[in-house]
């Protein structure tokens, strides 16, 4: 059995104070925002001292929560990893282009393990962002609302400094025994899928093959973000159940274009999107490990919201 990843989705809803034009996948162009506005709100030693040569790193709120390192030597299945993974996810909830002064601009953001004690930070860094504008033209917003997702599946909103007397972690994933019952299952990929093969990226993938990326995906927070998680190496069976499932995958490979201020330029990234129908014995592990994956993304990009599955 997996262990289970503790979370916390935070509901924001910016409104814009001027005309604005954003692109309609605003998952990058948010965790880019958010990851400035944290380290201007955080960071203790000033903009020119290297996170990597930090003294303050592993105290620091931005490199627990945005640059994430690795501090000790990993089990030998995540060693190679350049950096731990981020424990966050930003979801952007709609698509729309052209913004009025007042038009609302919702997207939740989800934190992971560790980060959850962090959710005051993350939300003064997203007022933050949206004061210091939004987009090439850095049109500016205002954080009109925040709600948590508490743990009986209500939304309960959180005052102005982000806190609430009754947050908790959200709900844990929803229950997979109807994926067991029906021996079927078609899995929905919302946002382009992005996985690794040899070296450079999948043009189409198997079950099999995304069971071992969702299976990674919850290892690494596990190991990396949760303390104390009970970590069981010895995936295989799980694997094999996997590949023994009949697969029927209908994708197709999706450009889009996005920003890169790393980079100073922009950048093209392509993922799969489709359907994967899934039938055979489909058991517990199996259905829990689906539905677990439908919360945290699987694939490159995830902390921007790539990778979005849902399972019917």
């Amino acid at each position: 059995m997996l262990p289970a990843i503790p979370y916390l989705r935070l509901r924001h809803t910016l409104r814009a104070l001027a005309p604005a034009r954003l692109p309609p996948f605003k998952g990058s162009l948010l965790r880019g925002a958010f990851g400035h506005a944290l380290r201007r709100s955080t960071c203790a030693m000033g903009p020119e001292q290297p996170c990597e040569s930090c003294r303050l790193r592993r105290a620091c709120v931005y490199t627990r929560i945005f640059e994430t390192f690795i501090e000790d030597t990993p089990p030998p299945f995540l060693r190679g990893l350049p950096t731990s993974p981020r424990p966050y996810v930003f979801e952007p909830l709609e698509e729309t282009l052209d913004f009025a002064p007042g038009d609302p601009l919702p997207f939740d953001l989800l934190l992971i393990g560790q980060a959850v004690e962090l959710q005051a930070y993350a939300t003064l860094a997203v007022e933050r962002m949206a004061a210091a504008g939004l987009g090439a033209r850095r049109v500016p917003f205002s954080l009109a609302r925040v709600e948590a997702l508490a743990s009986d599946g209500s939304w309960v909103p959180l005052s102005a400094d982000g806190r609430s007397a009754a947050l908790s972690p959200s709900p844990p994933p929803r229950d997979g025994a109807d994926l067991v019952r029906a021996g079927r299952a078609t899995l929905h990929l919302r946002t382009p899928l992005r996985l690794k093969d040899r070296g450079g990226l999948s043009g189409t993938v198997d079950f099999r093959a995304l069971t071992f990326a969702m299976i990674r995906r919850v290892l690494e927070l596990a190991h990396f973000h949760v303390p104390g998680a009970e970590t069981d190496w010895s995936f295989r069976p799980l694997l094999d159940r996997a590949a023994a499932l009949r697969s029927t995958p209908r994708l197709t490979w999706h450009d889009w274009d996005r920003y890169s201020n790393r980079q100073q330029r922009k950048v093209t990234l392509g993922g799969l999107l489709g359907t994967l129908e899934i039938a055979g014995d489909i058991d517990a592990d199996l259905a829990h490990l689906l539905r677990t994956a439908e919360i945290l993304h699987v694939g490159k990009g995830a902390t921007f919201g790539l990778g979005k599955i849902e399972v019917e």
